[in-house]
């Protein structure tokens, strides 16, 4: 999948497998909100591609890796983008993402799971990522 497409779960997924973080193994309890000191997630209450709360510490600690790949994207005058002025939080966590995976990551959507049913069933997939096949290589 093209990271510049994605959206939804399906981009919070991706956000949480970038920084590291363990799928909670039950869902959280209705209205109970994501710690972030954790270093646990789960796609019922977190939502850094639309939350602030979430996605701003990303933003703030990753700013120079995340700008450096807008402007690969989208040239010097990143910030003139329509799709980034209207949806900027959602673009930096894909720039994000992409700093850790490249511009492209495994197709999880792929299933026959309905979206509905598939936030759980996403953070339980296993991947073969670029930063593992990275950390691999690095033994070498």
């Amino acid at each position: 999948m093209i990271v510049k497409r994605l959206e939804g779960a399906l981009l919070d997924y991706w956000v949480a497998k970038s920084l590291g973080l363990k799928l909670l193994a039950e869902a959280p309890l209705s209205g109970e909100r994501h710690d972030p000191d954790s270093g646990h997630w789960h796609p019922d209450n977190y939502h850094p591609s639309v939350d602030w709360s979430h996605g701003g510490p990303i933003v703030s600690n990753e700013w120079y890796v995340i700008e450096d790949i807008l402007i690969e994207w989208f040239g010097a005058d990143w910030t003139g983008s329509k799709a980034i002025m209207n949806f900027s939080l959602s673009w930096f966590m894909r720039a994000y993402v992409a700093s850790q995976f490249g511009d492209e990551v495994e197709d999880v959507a792929g299933t026959k799971v309905s979206w509905s049913q598939s936030r759980s069933f996403l953070a339980q997939l296993p991947l073969d990522t670029r930063r593992g096949q990275r950390a691999t290589m690095s033994h070498f």
